[in-house]
């Protein structure tokens, strides 16, 4: 598969770490699917643009995935086949015949959770009976929801960059390696100064804590215990980000003007902000239910 070369391809590219993280994973899932599907070893130079479409079929018709996220993978191979070829490790470049599809407006549009459902989300979080799990629980989704931190943002926190008296936060790992400071409201500050008592003193640099209480969290742990949540209350289709995405829209819907947003978030470009102006999924079901003669 030429991982590691890959990886070392895009260093040179200058691409970020999340991003060879991203398009690393989805070449191995191309070549498990691809192994799966002929019953031979994963061989870049033998796949077909035929083979590429029937994955971006299965991704469609069978897993269900989101166009963004298939978009992401398309984008993700793309770019692995221009380095196969760059390279020498493969004769024919199968992507040049694949094309990234413009999806609607509503599966562009980010997915926030309404202020019921952060209401009840939090009820969740706030239902956990040990203590310790429960403060650095809260702590860690309030990063999201009150200061609208990515998951690798909080993930990669360390305590001196908590500044509880100032009720700042100094963001180190930004997208793009961008560095920011964002601003804590009341109920971040009150989640933060009950976590820092929780978690007393360390060795160890980092804001929160596995649940051994030495090492880091990380990305997959968080991803996990905040699926849980929203499995519970039933919400399917709605991710971690979907708490940072509720932060944007809870500014909005707050009046706050989109520059103000961009800040806020660490947008790069503004028409990244301008999504959050654009109705979900759930204001256009409320909007046709809204005129059917049955009421349910």
């Amino acid at each position: 598969m030429y991982i590691q070369p890959f990886q070392t391809w895009l260093q040179e590219k200058g691409r970020g770490a999340l991003t060879q993280q991203e398009y690393l994973r989805t070449v191995r899932v191309l070549a498990r699917w691809w192994e799966a599907s002929t019953g031979k070893p994963f061989d870049p130079d033998q796949v077909t643009a035929r083979d590429l479409h029937d994955w971006i079929s299965q991704m469609k018709t069978v897993e269900h995935l989101a166009p963004s996220t298939i978009n992401k993978r398309i984008a993700a191979i793309k770019t692995y086949w221009s380095f196969l070829t760059e390279a020498g490790h493969s004769t024919l470049n199968p992507t040049d015949l694949v094309r990234i599809r413009r999806a609607s407006s509503l599966w562009q549009t980010p997915r926030w959770l309404t202020r019921p459902q952060q209401a009840r989300f939090l009820h969740l979080v706030r239902k956990e009976t040990n203590p310790w799990k429960r403060t650095r629980n809260l702590a860690m989704v309030q990063l999201m929801l009150q200061a609208g931190l990515r998951i690798s943002e909080v993930v990669d926190l360390d305590a001196e960059d908590v500044d509880l008296e100032r009720g700042t936060l100094v963001v180190r790992s930004g997208k793009g390696g961008k560095y920011r400071v964002a601003l804590m409201n009341p109920d971040l500050k009150r989640a933060m100064e009950e976590w820092g008592k929780m978690r007393g003193e360390t060795d160890s640099p980092a804001w929160l804590l596995s649940e051994r209480g030495k090492e880091r969290m990380t990305r997959q742990g968080m991803h996990y215990l905040i699926r849980k949540f929203l499995d519970q209350l039933g919400l399917a289709d709605y991710s971690a980000h979907s708490l940072r995405h509720s932060f944007c829209r809870n500014l909005i819907d707050a009046g706050q003007p989109l520059q103000v947003v961009a800040q806020l978030a660490g947008h790069e470009i503004l028409e990244t902000t301008r999504r959050y102006i654009t109705p979900s999924e759930h204001d256009l079901r409320k909007a046709v239910d809204s005129i059917s003669e049955s009421k349910e």
